[in-house]
């Protein structure tokens, strides 16, 4: 039985794809109408095929870039998230082409290869291998587990075969992320550590569900907030959730009174009923806003945490001065939906 995992906030997370490969077309054929809606698949009845899709369509790209620095004499260095790449990424809908998870059945009749063994030649470690298996084979994929060459196995003849497959995928996407990204979430945790709060991350999953939001990144240089997201829905339109901590909220009042801020928006600042996101480089106040500071408030929501009180607002349309990437220029998940496909 598939058990359900904690979940955690990945540093980054976009939709991938899942790849089927099985000899018989009829079950090939069941696939798009088993499958949820938002699982995004490539079918294939040729192991050499389904190799080649998964090991070309790999992230070969590193997400995470190693910066090297000098402290107290000695060589050290940190990790962040390669914003190049994932810009790159964004304006073209590869990204949601890579393969994160292989269901194959084991017995491919009239190829060299079985399911085993194409699991076997995937390059990418952080792929996820499920295999199908008739009565015969299940001991051949108990072993196959226990050696960690697979990370599941199906009965296919299991009545329920393909409500437990979108439950994998689902829990195997995520994985394939949180694992490709595993070394920025290590010092996600301690360098931003309420995004292990419990509650916090209840919340984030609310909103990504309450709003269909399908792509996120955390925006580690963020300063102004502890935790600063962007968002994207399946049309991939730009949203922005702002976290804050009682210190942030001290800083921002600090930074406005040291700008000669308005009192009105000094005493907005200091009555936490909405989150400063002003449009400079910082994302603090600067005298040049003026009158304009009402625009960036927002209505915030309080979350109740472990160590504190965090204040946190989701914004459904930031301006686009607060993107690396203009919104027009962003492939959406939708569009990749209409190009997935069965090829056999």
């Amino acid at each position: 039985m598939l058990k359900p995992k904690k979940k955690v906030i990945n540093a980054y997370y976009h939709p991938t794809t899942a790849v089927f490969l099985d000899d018989h077309r009829a079950f090939l054929n069941s696939v798009p109408l088993a499958l949820e809606d938002d699982i995004a698949y490539q079918a294939f009845s040729t192991p050499h095929n389904a190799l080649e899709y998964i090991n070309n369509h790999t992230c070969h790209d590193s997400l995470i870039q190693k910066n090297d620095f000098i402290t107290d004499g000695s060589k050290a260095h940190h990790y962040t998230l390669n914003a190049a790449i994932i810009e790159s990424k964004a304006r073209f809908n590869e990204r949601f082409a890579e393969p994160s998870v292989l269901i194959t059945d084991y017995a491919l009749s009239g190829y060299d290869l079985n399911g085993l063994e194409v699991c076997e030649s995937i390059k990418h470690p952080n792929v996820k291998k499920v295999l199908l298996t008739g009565v015969a084979d299940e001991q051949i994929a108990i072993e196959a587990l226990n050696n960690k060459v697979i990370d599941y196995y199906i009965k296919k003849s299991s009545p329920d075969v393909f409500k437990l497959v979108n439950q994998l995928i689902h829990q195997y996407q995520q994985d394939y992320i949180r694992e490709t990204t595993q070394v920025i979430h290590e010092s996600l945790k301690l360098s931003k550590p309420l995004i292990e709060d419990p509650a916090i991350i209840e919340y984030f999953y609310s909103i990504l569900k309450q709003h269909h939001t399908f792509e996120y990144q955390v925006l580690i240089e963020s300063t102004a907030s502890s935790l600063d997201f962007l968002l994207l829905d399946e049309s991939a339109q730009v949203k922005r959730l702002l976290v804050l901590d009682p210190d942030d909220l001290a800083v921002h009042v600090e930074v406005a009174q040291d700008a000669h801020a308005d009192d009105e928006l000094l005493d907005e600042l200091r009555s936490g009923n909405k989150i400063p996101f002003f449009p400079t480089a910082d994302g603090f106040y600067h005298p040049d806003i003026k009158k304009e500071w009402e625009n960036y408030l927002h209505p915030c929501v309080e979350i109740v945490g472990e160590k504190a009180t965090y204040l946190a607002a989701f914004i459904a349309n930031p301006d686009d001065r607060f993107t690396s990437i203009p919104a027009a220029e962003i492939t959406s998940f939708h569009d990749y939906l209409q190009t997935v496909g069965t090829h056999v």
